[in-house]
């Protein structure tokens, strides 16, 4: 038996099978309870006394700095370090909810994203003329020697001849009623 799978039969860690082995306690009598891990009891810390201070202020003045509440529990006698409450106010601080990432959507032909990438190749410095359709998402890419308009200009015409796009489509204006 692998000692991976021994892991898994026997339901320890590697490192105490590894241990059991060194030892010459593999042979032993096992208890056939599950083995449950569980988390290490708090240790206390110096903070203990302060944090609820820090928690006092932040509910009060939610945009205090963590170098601004270690000079007031320093004030109040608290003798450790400023990263304790750094991680403290980590802790503590509400954050806001996240924002959800709205996709930014447009129909066809309206829209695209056109950048310069550079690449050190080993034959020299290319540049790479990226162009991404902003409903399709299609990508078009050419290498180019340079970045110049000319190298632009030609690029987007062979861009939009390959995505089956015009640059018409692509640049005119409408009229607004």
């Amino acid at each position: 038996m692998t000692k991976a799978a021994m892991t898994r039969h026997v339901g320890v860690s590697r490192d105490t099978i590894y241990r059991w082995i060194a030892t010459g306690q593999l042979d032993r009598d096992l208890d056939w309870e599950a083995v449950r891990y569980r988390a290490r009891p708090p240790v206390p810390s110096k903070l203990d006394p302060y944090k609820a201070i820090i928690e006092a202020r932040l509910a009060e003045y939610p945009k205090l700095t963590a170098t601004r509440l270690f000079k007031e529990v320093r004030d109040a006698g608290y003798p450790g370090s400023y990263s304790q409450v750094k991680r403290c106010v980590r802790r503590v601080r509400r954050r806001p909810p996240e924002e959800p990432v709205q996709r930014f959507e447009t129909p066809p032909g309206h829209q695209g994203q056109v950048d310069f990438a550079d690449f050190r190749l080993p034959w020299g410095k290319r540049h790479a003329l990226i162009v991404v359709l902003g409903y399709s998402r299609l990508m078009w890419l050419r290498y180019y020697e340079r970045q110049t308009m000319p190298v632009v200009m030609r690029g987007l015409e062979t861009a939009f001849r390959y995505s089956g796009a015009s640059h018409r489509s692509c640049c005119s204006t409408r009229r607004r009623r």
